[in-house]
């Protein structure tokens, strides 16, 4: 069901509200009904909007593909003007081409955001493409953190999301990258974890900032979804025994340390003092802070392997901390009516669980028992989860589809 379904559904439930409270008169509610009972006939038999635009950006990504598998297929009996004029040939023509289709003729907007957002791809292709032809010998890391510098005032100019998010997937293949200049000599995987918990705290904090200002609003949406999925994703990680294992920070990772402490206290304090007043968007920063705070102690204080005892205390309260996080944003959820916060919660609500449920009870159950205790927590589990899915569509004032 589409949002624009879920819109008029609900619609219709407050035109009959207004009738009965005498705010409307009845012809009005009839002549609102059937104005957007048109538009729904309309979007049933023209196809949905983001149909097309899933269908035109799969389009542009497969394009794009064909790009750099023609080029890099035929690499050596292409000369380097002839690699030139391919890589700007495409990138001008995509841009040109989604602009006129979309802010000239306006005829096919979907068609036209897609090709823009095809231009950002082979940007990216030919920062690699051209560093290669001319045998440039570079940082590689520094291509995605390129890439995604050179598409971010586009995103902004044209308020595209998925520009947008394509700007911070980039910088999220970028860290690791970094990192494994500083870091592979030393030190436990678990680093990348700690990063990822930290800048998924940073995306979130700015997503916050940004959605209290009408320009950014929708893609302060971006900024959040993602921020909130690298925090519980690396969070995740952290309730395993793995998360024992001892970090050996040197002093090159010192500048990463410092440099996410200083971006997101900065869009903490942005938030606490500079935009309108908002007390969940308050308790979200609170806990975004303890959470970030509690990453640099675990940086700094993690138990070497010979302390097991507070290994395993260690791993306990994490799983604590976890388990209020996911209760936390399911709460913030239902009291915002923001389902990316109910979806994030619920999915890492039912990974957790599977997660403990291997962790304590695999090696202790005989098998048989194994199985129909497994199969019975998911089946609790389907009932508990629909039955919080229903109070979340009831308290958006939306009816469930019926299978």
């Amino acid at each position: 069901m589409s949002d624009d379904n879920f819109f008029v559904k609900n619609l219709k439930k407050e035109i009959s509200k207004w009738v009965e409270e005498g705010i409307i008169s009845r012809e009005q509610a009839e002549k609102i009904v059937s104005r957007y009972k048109i538009i729904e006939e309309a979007e049933e038999k023209a196809g949905s909007s983001k149909l097309i635009t899933v269908i035109s950006i799969m389009g542009s990504l497969l394009v794009g593909i064909g790009i750099i598998l023609f080029i890099a297929s035929n690499w050596g009996m292409i000369p380097k003007w002839g690699k030139l004029f391919i890589i700007f040939a495409s990138l001008f023509s995509s841009y040109a081409l989604g602009y006129f289709l979309r802010y000239e003729r306006k005829n096919y907007p979907k068609v036209g955001g897609a090709l823009i957002f095809l231009g950002t791809l082979i940007f990216g292709a030919a920062i690699f493409l051209i560093a290669q032809i001319y045998n440039i010998s570079v940082h590689y890391p520094n291509g995605p953190l390129m890439w995604a510098i050179g598409v971010l005032p586009l995103a902004y100019l044209l308020r595209f999301k998925t520009i947008l998010f394509l700007v911070l997937a980039d910088l999220v293949v970028w860290l690791p990258m970094e990192l494994t200049f500083h870091i592979s000599s030393y030190g436990s995987g678990m680093i990348y974890f700690v990063m990822f918990l930290f800048m998924g705290l940073c995306y979130f904090s700015l997503g916050l900032t940004q959605s209290q200002f009408d320009y950014t609003n929708e893609l302060s949406k971006v900024y959040v979804v993602l921020g909130a999925a690298l925090t519980f994703g690396a969070g995740y990680v952290f309730t395993f025994e793995i998360a024992k294992d001892r970090i050996k920070t040197g002093s090159d990772f010192a500048p990463f340390l410092w440099g996410f402490s200083i971006v997101f206290t900065s869009l903490f304090l942005l938030n606490l003092f500079f935009v309108k007043k908002d007390k969940f968007i308050l308790i979200e920063n609170l806990v975004a802070l303890f959470i970030f705070v509690f990453g640099v102690w675990y940086l700094l204080t993690a138990p070497s392997e010979n302390e097991k005892m507070r290994g395993d205390f260690f791993v306990v309260i994490i799983n604590v901390i976890y388990a209020l996080m996911i209760v936390g944003i399911i709460f913030v959820g239902f009291k915002k009516k923001n389902k990316i916060y109910i979806n994030v919660g619920l999915l890492f609500f039912v990974l957790d669980i599977f997660a403990r449920y291997f962790d304590f009870f695999f090696k202790l159950l005989p098998r048989s028992i194994f199985f129909i205790v497994g199969g019975l927590l998911l089946i609790f589990g389907g009932v508990f989860l629909e039955k919080k899915r229903r109070k979340v569509l009831k308290s958006f004032n939306i009816e469930e589809e019926k299978v």
